[in-house]
């Protein structure tokens, strides 16, 4: 991937609302995916795993699987970049 793509898929992942509040939630710190669908109501959880997938292509959410949970980590280093 070249670094415009890089910087397009960025952008687009925070051009989303939902995907802005699922960052901030994160950025306080690690939630599984369970987490996540308790904290927003307002959609359901195939959504948010919809929303968590554009976050990990534009590398902004790293999920770490323990047993059977998925915890996932905010990383800002591309919007360091």
């Amino acid at each position: 991937m070249s670094i415009d793509a890089d910087f397009d898929a960025v952008f687009r992942a925070l051009a989303n609302p939902i995907r802005r509040s699922i960052c901030d939630a994160l950025s306080l710190r690690p939630l599984t995916t369970k987490q996540l669908t308790e904290a927003f109501i307002e959609i359901d959880r195939t959504t948010v795993m919809m929303h968590l997938r554009v976050l990990e292509k534009a590398g902004l959410v790293v999920p770490v699987r323990k047993g059977r949970e998925r915890f996932n980590h905010f990383d800002a280093m591309p919007i360091q970049a």
